[in-house]
């Protein structure tokens, strides 16, 4: 318990900072994209945020699972530290691309030498007891929700100073500062005697199969693959939604010029999800705790698929941030239940690979979406958001009810 508090106090803020980092600039990527490559055309420039926003997620996705043998085999620490000082690196060059492209490849290289979210949540959990493993994942999601929520405003103001480009060094700086607190302050929890026994290879071989091959393991993979899809079909766009809906009149009277209220209107929508996350993440994870996490992702799902469908249907910029504020109620939970529904069902000598299968298929959905959001909104007038709204709620709906069958599957199976 004592490792385990202490490795809490120092993931916290390491999440917390990189969170920040990260959010200053990704709220805006899209607006960044179309004034630093000067692209007119909108669909064009939706194609290139969408494939630059999902490139990072989708690169981890496939290192992931690597880099989380890595951890169960050679330590948490060593890899969460690792994951912070590739992001330090690879956001700090990001503002020197002179294309798309080279974006794009920037974008890439984070992606395969990050994944900083599992070895983090392996290195608290694997020093605490499982019944407090909703709860402990509750809060470092509620440290990430806090960096998420602070990221955007403090990228809003900072680009309005010394411009879009800035916000790169934002995210390196943050992200050096997160892996210098893990490495003086992290204790590292010492691999199992079977892990060491194996050779990395072998190891990881051997867990992939022993963890794929239980069905239950494998198909909520798949339903929470679906489930990401449909929660980040729209993430990139929304900049571009803001715009087309105009600022919040509220904002506009702040001052400034149209493009800054703009700005402070995209920080709002994304920052509403963050404030989601603070305040109903430690209910979801005490929800998650009573009842039981894949109860509880059930009602999750089937819950966004309703918001987000009402979202297609929107026509001022005040009724878009009232369904941000409910899908924010929401997706505060999904990560959280994710997490510990797979916590309950893995034994510790896998826990780094499950957590970061699990990742895998998150960013898998963080990738992908974005790219199926922006083909079903394209049309020969321009984009058309609202479609891609209410295919994202199809895309819950069906995750929801995929969890909802599991569930029961999986009681007749235990007895």
């Amino acid at each position: 318990m004592h490792a385990g508090r202490r490795n809490f106090r120092a993931v916290w803020p390491s999440l917390f900072a990189t969170s920040l980092g990260l959010t200053a600039f990704l709220p805006v990527l899209a607006l960044y994209v179309q004034e630093r490559f000067r692209i007119d055309d909108p669909q064009e420039v939706a194609f290139w945020a969408s494939a630059i926003f999902g490139a990072g997620p989708l690169a981890a996705a496939c290192m992931g699972p690597l880099w989380g043998a890595m951890g169960d085999r050679y330590g948490k620490k060593r890899m969460a530290v690792r994951a912070n000082v590739a992001i330090a690196v690879a956001t700090s060059l990001m503002p020197f691309a002179e294309s798309p492209v080279l974006l794009l490849g920037m974008r890439v290289a984070q992606g395969l030498f990050a994944g900083f979210v599992a070895p983090a949540m392996s290195l608290v959990t694997s020093q605490l007891p499982p019944a407090v493993h909703g709860r402990a994942i509750a809060r470092l999601q509620v440290a990430m929700a806090l960096g998420s929520f602070v990221g955007p405003y403090v990228g809003a103001e900072v680009a309005g100073v010394f411009g879009r480009g800035a916000l790169f060094w934002i995210a390196s700086v943050a992200s050096a500062v997160s892996a210098l607190r893990l490495q003086l302050s992290a204790v590292e929890a010492a691999p199992s005697a079977e892990a060491r026994r194996r050779s990395f290879f072998g190891g990881f071989v051997h867990g992939s199969r022993q963890l794929l091959q239980n069905r239950v393991f494998a198909t909520l993979l798949a339903l929470l693959l679906l489930m990401r899809l449909g929660q980040n079909m729209l993430e990139p766009m929304v900049a571009l939604f803001v715009a087309e809906l105009g600022a919040w009149p509220f904002l506009s009277r702040l001052g400034g010029d149209d493009a800054l209220a703009v700005d402070r209107t995209i920080a709002v929508a994304f920052g509403v999800l963050a404030v989601g996350q603070w305040v109903c993440t430690p209910f979801w994870g005490r929800l998650a705790d009573r009842h039981g996490p894949l109860r509880c992702l059930v009602g999750l799902s089937l819950g966004l698929a309703a918001v987000l469908s009402a979202t297609a249907l929107v026509t001022s910029i005040g009724q878009f941030l009232l369904a941000r504020c409910a899908v924010a109620c929401l997706m505060a939970g999904s990560l959280t239940l994710a997490y510990a529904a797979i916590s309950k069902r893995v034994a510790d000598e896998h826990r780094t690979l499950a957590f970061s299968l699990v990742q895998s298929c998150i960013q898998l959905g963080v990738a992908f979406g974005p790219l199926v959001g922006a083909a079903v909104a394209r049309t020969d007038d321009g984009p058309d958001y609202r479609a891609a709204f209410a295919a994202a709620g199809a895309l819950c709906g069906a995750a929801g009810a995929g969890m909802f069958l599991l569930r029961r599957v999986e009681r007749r199976l235990t007895g």
